[in-house]
């Protein structure tokens, strides 16, 4: 009984860190495009015309404002996964022959689906 419990709460603990790398991943992706970004608007910096310079100066502050937002969202799923794999570990660990029915119901649903295509 232990074994299995602990085998599901490993997995729930995997299933937190691949969301976590995940969202990471994207955070990264993000970065680069914002890097992009900000050269292509230093490249042009120079460029002595109004209506550049005061479109430059609206999308960094359009950059700024995204990549706030994107931190913060980036920190609130990170730590909504943690929450999720420490509460799926909590029930596990408390509840290990329903959390082994609700995984072999689970895994006789999916067998059932894939059998059907």
């Amino acid at each position: 009984m232990a074994n299995a419990a602990e085998h599901l709460a490993d997995l729930a603990g995997d299933a937190g860190d691949h969301a976590e790398e995940s969202l990471r991943r994207r955070a990264s992706e993000l970065q680069k495009f914002f890097d992009d970004v900000e050269e292509l608007l230093r490249k042009v910096s120079n460029v002595n015309d109004a209506d550049i310079a005061r479109l430059r100066r609206k999308v960094e502050g359009s950059i700024e404002r995204v990549k706030s937002a994107t931190r913060y969202s980036v920190e609130q799923a990170m730590e909504g996964t943690r929450r999720a794999a420490r509460a799926t570990d909590e029930y596990v660990h408390e509840n290990p022959w329903t959390a082994i029915g609700v995984s072999a119901a689970a895994g006789l649903v999916a067998g059932a689906i894939l059998c059907r295509r």
